[in-house]
């Protein structure tokens, strides 16, 4: 009578064990396939969050996903990435609402005055008249609010109403928003002057917003940017502008423009070949738009004086440390944009060291998958730690990086597809040694 050589119960466990064990060795942290790396002192050990360094995100992947922490002995740290509100008002919620307009033509004062019924009591943030003119414009325009529609209250004077460029190569530069400096209000009048004869309005857009629950703000920060080159074809001005590191969450971009009067569209626009122009030309050569907006500078005498110099980005990624601002020209000459200035919105980690010392973030592995950790689950509950400063060594090349090799396509696909093959035929063989041995334990238990 011969004898099974393990426990028929054994085998299975035996089974999962060898998979389990594969799979553990195939997730298993390789610090070899991480460029670079970069030290960082914590001072106490415990949950903390602190700012991921510009040099970290800049050698890390778009999503990084290739972010590891390692603690001082070498151990990965799990960690999390929670969501930062915007530098503003904390809480905020925002609606756009679409009313009718009473519309009165003053003829002898040259002004159309347009009356909205506002409906809310939220608080405004700006009124939108609906302007469908086609041809270009440029007015002045008069903001008031009144609680009952007798009294009325100045918010704003000589603010620009404009439109340029309609129908030309470049499409139309448009600016119709008016602030109101989030009051509350029943009623809302605009008063549009004009010299030859007053525009057609079809409406109005409210923009409200509405304070919840209270939490703080976390501020934006500086960005080192500069233009790095400067060049100009078919109507349009191409700006290079560096930086200093990718991957960062711009929420401002600020041009220094010494012109005195000037109104131009611009496109803020990553990758590509930076090549063409006009309004396709970024999706013709594979560039990612960022944001695009209007610049503008007018002053008419007494009569009119605005400016907008910068775009709001809303924290928008940018792959890559250089980016281009194609700034429309038409057929007037190119701006004198003597600089320009950028916010990014910070990336917090959240992490649990066991205790103080150098720590190591490492980044530059583009095969690296995402980590699923526990704690990321739990991002947004550790939103309200302080942030621990951390003191930041310079971005290094990580020792004994060995890069991955660059297969081409069909042999990367065959050793995946090898693998996993092979990892079949494993549990088969050991399937079927598992079938062969569980009929004769039980025909040696029957013979007994």
């Amino acid at each position: 009578m011969k004898k099974a050589l393990l426990p028929s119960a054994a085998l299975p466990a035996l089974c999962a064990a060898c998979i389990l064990c594969t799979g553990a060795a195939c997730l298993a942290l390789e610090p070899a396939g991480w460029q670079y790396r970069q030290a960082f002192d914590i001072g106490r050990g415990g949950p903390a969050r602190i700012p991921l360094p510009a040099g970290t995100l800049d050698g890390a992947q778009p999503d990084l996903r290739d972010l590891r922490v390692l603690a001082p002995d070498g151990a990965e740290l799990p960690y999390a990435l929670p969501r930062l509100p915007a530098a503003r008002e904390a809480g905020e919620t925002t609606r756009t609402l679409h009313r009718a307009a009473a519309l009165q033509v003053n003829r002898a004062e040259k002004e159309i005055v347009v009356t909205i019924e506002t409906g809310t009591d939220e608080r405004l943030d700006s009124v939108e008249p609906l302007i469908p003119d086609t041809s270009d414009y440029l007015l002045p325009a008069r903001v008031e609010i009144s609680g009952d529609g007798r009294a009325w209250e100045t918010l704003a004077d000589r603010l620009a109403l404009f439109r340029r460029g309609q129908g030309g190569r470049h499409g139309a530069v448009v600016q119709n928003t008016l602030p109101l400096g989030r009051r509350t209000a029943a009623w809302v009048r605009v008063a549009i002057a004009f010299e030859t004869g007053p525009v057609a309005v079809a409406g109005a857009r409210l923009r409200t917003v509405t304070a919840t629950a209270a939490r703080a703000a976390v501020p934006d920060e500086e960005v080192a940017a500069r233009i790095v080159a400067t060049s100009r074809r078919a109507g349009e001005t191409l700006l290079a502008i560096d930086l200093g590191a990718a991957n960062l969450a711009l929420s401002e971009l600020a041009f220094d423009i010494a012109d005195p009067l000037f109104m131009r569209g611009v496109t803020i626009t990553a990758g590509g070949e930076n090549g063409g122009a006009g309004e396709n030309a970024a999706a013709a050569s594979g560039e990612t738009v960022l944001a695009r907006g209007a610049l503008y500078r007018v002053a008419v005498g007494d009569r009119l004086d605005a400016h907008k110099t910068a775009l709001d980005l809303g924290g928008v990624p940018a792959p890559a440390r250089r980016i281009v601002a194609r700034i429309e020209d038409g057929d007037s000459p190119p701006l004198d944009v003597r600089g320009v200035t950028a916010k990014r919105r910070p990336v917090h980690l959240v992490f649990n060291p066991p205790a103080a010392g150098r720590h190591v973030f490492l980044s530059g592995n583009p095969r690296a998958a995402a980590p699923r950790y526990d704690l990321a689950a739990l991002a947004d509950r550790f939103a309200d730690l302080p942030v621990t400063a951390i003191a930041a060594g310079p971005v290094e090349a990580a020792p004994g990086y060995r890069p991955p090799a660059e297969p081409d396509e069909p042999w990367r696909f065959a050793r995946s597809a090898g693998f996993w093959v092979a990892l079949a035929l494993v549990v088969a063989v050991l399937l079927f040694v598992i079938g062969r041995l569980l009929p004769k334990a039980e025909t040696d238990a029957g013979d007994r």
